[in-house]
């Protein structure tokens, strides 16, 4: 079965196995749900959001990769890269946010950590009139970009396309509308460290939306099929997150006062991380927009390949550190010293590199072969698209508490005026690479800029501004990085005499070989005695 799905042919016109593969879906999705239940009885809410969260990234990345070819089966590669190109259009929509939901979790956390009831119910009603307006905002400015499309992409697409894409632009825009209306809902779930129900939800969103979509596809195949589906899930998805808010957490929305100061602190750091967001897009979106002006959707789709894979590369260091923001508030709050921030800078650091140091040497041995795997001809630049971007990214990703950090101290402000830097230098780089080097050119562009704001800017700012022990941190990296260079020297020579056929077989008796290589030199040379004891505990509560 899984030769014949990886065959790049994609023999999905037997019903049959379209029936096995929804079977499938559902039956993983019914594993998992059981696992949370599990486990949630047995942890705390930030553990078990962790574990939540690692679990939708596993089967994120699972569906997802087999996805992909299901789509590109029943829409094609210019239907697959019409929706991707209109999907990173609208992105930009969604950091009209303005900063509002981080923001909200800061503020909202810390007024819980103060016992100030007042102060809650305030922050969500002048949040509410916050979101009112920004969804007011984006239907105008989506309006006026939704009558410009032709002039955008006339010159690469045909009237056809364009017509499926000026559909596509308005339902996706009701969507994130909505979206971001909800979103105050999800924030308040966070800061009230609800992990748990937040994760689970997330969950089930997993499981029903692709067996939803392939159904839809199966009579109905094209683009606007797909994003019909993943609106009106959307919407229910809200719906119940409102009622937990009310209901479970009995939120009160109501406003009590203005406080001059707390606006003051409060636009700050939204206006801080909407910035962070704006070039956020610059990074993994306007690439891709880049590339459609310029080449066409099939370059969208090769890039959208690449995209897929780097974004999944990243949720693994933020399901750790995204459920910490209500914590390090809490620290910051009660004054905590400046070294138990940088000891938990540290200690979540080095967990983070030892999985994304997995990933990223292992994509290094795998990740030309898996791509022909799974995409199919045609995709090879995707490999070296995603090598561009995941390794300088890794700086931030591994760091990526110190953004907690700033942002519950509100100097976001900073890492704001580094990206605005950063981003301008992308945009200024990508636009002529894209020319003449395509996809590879645009990943290029972003990955130096990675490297100078994330690794070395932020680096500074993180030991000489906030007092964190960058030194020692990179000690302890490297550290680490001696033990996974024997492993991935190993890893590489056993795939090439053992496992180096093209064969779907070798490839995952290649991958497990792999991860058993990593785990040995790892736990032997690398973890503490600390993080063995951790590791320890993970595995008896497990079982």
């Amino acid at each position: 079965m899984f030769s014949y799905f990886f065959s790049g042919s994609y023999g999905f016109r037997d019903g049959g196995y379209n029936q096995y593969y929804l079977f499938l879906l559902v039956a993983f999705g019914i594993g998992v749900c059981h696992v949370l239940v599990c486990e949630g009885k047995k942890m705390n809410e930030r553990k078990a959001g962790i574990f939540i969260s690692y679990i939708n990234i596993l089967f994120h990345t699972l569906i997802g990769f087999l996805y992909v070819p299901l789509l590109l089966f029943y829409i094609g590669r210019g239907g697959y890269g019409l929706y991707q190109l209109i999907g990173s259009f609208i992105a930009y929509f969604s950091i009209m946010d303005f900063g509002l939901t981080t923001t909200i979790v800061r503020f909202y956390a810390k007024y819980k950590a103060l016992n100030d009831r007042v102060g809650m119910e305030n922050i969500l009603a002048i949040s509410s009139c916050g979101y009112a307006v920004i969804s007011l905002i984006i239907l105008c400015i989506g309006g006026i970009c939704y009558f410009c499309l032709d002039a955008i992409f006339s010159a690469s697409m045909t009237v056809a396309e364009i017509t499926e894409a000026r559909d596509l632009f308005l339902l996706l825009l009701f969507n994130i509308t909505a979206t971001l209306f909800g979103m105050i809902f999800r924030a308040v779930i966070n800061a009230h460290e609800k992990f748990i129900f937040l994760k689970g939800m997330e969950t089930v969103e997993l499981v029903i939306q692709p067996v939803m979509v392939v159904a839809v596809l199966q009579k109905y195949p094209a683009a606007f099929s797909v994003a019909m589906v993943q609106t009106m899930l959307n919407l229910g998805l809200i719906l119940i997150r409102g009622y937990y808010c009310f209901h479970r957490l009995k939120i009160k929305i109501h406003f009590h006062y203005w406080d001059k100061n707390l606006i003051y602190e409060f636009k700050k750091l939204a206006l801080s991380v909407f910035a962070i967001s704006l070039i956020d897009q610059v990074f993994f979106k306007t690439n891709q927009v880049i590339l459609g002006i310029v080449s066409g959707t099939f370059a969208v789709a090769v890039y959208s390949i690449s995209s897929l894979i780097y974004m999944n590369y990243m949720a693994l260091s933020n399901a750790i550190s995204g459920v910490y923001l209500p914590h390090v508030t809490e620290m910051v709050t009660k004054k905590e010293p400046v070294e138990k921030l940088s000891e938990l800078f540290i200690q979540i650091g080095r967990w983070q590199y030892f999985l994304l140091a997995l990933v990223a040497t292992g994509f290094i041995i795998f990740g030309q072969q898996f791509i022909r795997l799974w995409a199919g001809n045609g995709f090879e630049d995707a490999y070296w698209i995603t090598l561009l971007i995941i390794i300088p990214f890794t700086i931030d990703l591994i760091q990526n508490l110190g953004l907690c950090i700033l942002q519950a101290q509100n100097k976001y402000d900073f890492r704001a005026k580094v990206y605005f830097c950063v981003g301008v230098l992308n945009l200024i780089m990508a636009i002529p690479l894209a020319v003449n080097f395509g996809g590879i050119g645009c990943a290029f562009a972003t990955g130096l800029s990675m490297f100078i704001g994330n690794g070395l800017v932020m680096n500074y700012y993180y030991k000489r501004v906030i007092g964190l022990e960058i030194v020692r941190f990179w000690r302890e990296i490297g550290k680490i990085s001696i033990a996974i260079c024997f492993a991935f020297i190993t890893g590489y020579i056993s795939n090439v005499y053992f496992f180096g056929s093209n064969s779907v077989f070798h490839f995952l008796g290649g991958i497990a070989s792999y991860i058993f290589i990593y785990s040995v030199f790892v736990y032997l040379f690398a973890l503490s005695a600390e993080e063995k004891i951790k590791l320890e505990r993970i595995f008896r509560s497990s079982t």
